[in-house]
C-alpha cells in the first residue's frame, strides 16, 4: 500500500511544502494548480509511513511560514501499490503563460489552435516546471522583450530544470548560456533541452557564479541575497542596452533589490508582481547590443 499526502498552499509555499515531503520521505512530489492562489502539493509515502507525525511536522513547518490552512488542508488517501507511480501524473494539466507558450506535460497532448508554442517539460522534485509565479514572470518578461528586439546572447543563471534557458532558444536566441551549482540540475536541462529540440543552441555549465562574457539578455530566478551579493558581477556581464530580468524576490525585497542594481548604473524598466512575488526588468544605458 501506497499513500498519497495532499496539502493546499499558496504559491509562496509551494517550494517549502515540497522540500519538507522530500525530507519526511516522500518518493516523488507533484504540484497542480486547484484555482486561484491554490496549489495542491502532493507526495507519496510507502505504509510505514507515521502519517500522524508527517501531518504535525507539516503543519508545525508551514505554520511558521504564515500557513492557516488547518488539518483539513492536508488529506491522506491509499493509492494501490502499482497505481502510485502514474497517481501523480492525473493532477497535472498543461500550464499557458504569457500570449504564446504551452508548458505542456510528455504524458500529454498540446492544446491546438491557438497558435501558441509547446515547451515540452516534465515535472522533477527538485527543479521547477513553470508552474511557480517567478518562473512564470521571467517567462512573461522574456517573451515581451523577444517581441521588442532580439534577445541576441542570454545568460540564464540558476537554470534549474532549463525551462527559462529553452524557452529563450524557442524565442530565437543566438545561444542561451546556463548555469546551475547543482549538477543534477546541469543534467536535467540537458535532457530537457533536447527533448525540445534546442540542445545545440545551450551551452550548459556547473557554475555557481556569472560565467565570463557578455550578453544582451540575462535572468536570474534565484533568491535576493544572493542576487544582491552578485549585483556588480551580473551588471558587468550585460552587454550595452542590454536586459537584466530578476526573479525569486519577495514584494517587500523588490526596493532593496531594484536600488542595488541601480546603484551599479542600470535603470528599472518595469516591475511584474506576481502573488507574492516581485520580478524586475532593469536596462544597461546604451544601444540595445548583441
Amino acid at each position: 500500500m501506497t499513500w498519497e499526502l495532499g496539502v493546499q498552499v499558496g504559491s509562496a509555499l509551494e517550494e517549502i511544502a515540497s522540500e519538507h515531503l522530500v525530507t519526511e520521505g516522500s518518493m516523488g512530489v507533484s504540484l497542480s494548480v486547484t484555482g486561484g492562489e491554490t496549489l495542491l502539493v502532493t507526495g507519496y509515502f510507502d505504509d510505514a509511513v507515521d502519517r500522524n507525525g508527517v501531518e504535525i511536522r507539516l503543519m508545525l513547518r508551514l505554520s511558521a511560514h504564515g500557513w492557516e490552512g488547518g488539518a483539513g488542508a492536508i488529506v491522506w488517501k491509499p493509492v494501490a501499490e502499482q497505481d502510485w507511480a502514474e497517481a501523480w501524473k492525473e493532477h497535472y494539466r498543461p500550464v499557458s503563460v504569457g500570449e504564446r507558450l504551452w508548458i505542456v506535460p510528455t504524458w500529454l497532448e498540446a492544446p491546438v489552435g491557438d497558435g501558441r508554442m509547446v515547451l515540452r517539460m516534465d515535472p522533477e522534485m527538485a527543479f521547477g516546471s513553470g508552474a511557480h509565479a517567478t518562473t512564470r514572470g521571467c517567462l512573461e518578461l522574456l517573451e515581451r522583450c523577444a517581441g521588442e528586439a532580439p534577445l541576441g546572447r542570454v545568460l540564464d543563471l540558476g537554470t534549474g530544470s532549463g525551462v527559462l534557458a529553452i524557452w529563450a532558444a524557442m524565442l530565437g536566441a543566438d545561444e542561451v548560456v546556463a548555469t546551475d551549482l547543482d549538477p543534477v540540475a546541469v543534467e536535467t536541462a540537458g535532457r530537457n533541452a533536447r527533448l525540445n529540440g534546442v540542445g545545440e543552441r545551450l551551452v550548459l555549465l556547473e557554475s555557481a557564479t556569472v560565467p565570463p562574457g557578455s550578453f544582451a539578455t540575462v535572468v536570474a530566478n534565484i533568491l535576493a541575497g544572493v542576487l544582491l551579493d552578485l549585483a556588480p558581477l551580473l551588471t558587468k556581464a550585460l552587454s550595452s542596452g542590454g536586459r537584466l530580468m530578476l526573479s525569486g524576490i519577495l514584494r517587500e525585497q523588490a526596493r532593496e533589490v531594484q536600488l542595488a542594481f541601480e546603484g551599479e548604473g542600470l535603470r528599472l524598466e518595469q516591475t511584474l508582481f506576481l502573488e507574492e512575488w516581485a520580478v524586475l526588468s532593469l536596462v544597461h544605458p546604451g544601444r540595445r547590443g548583441s
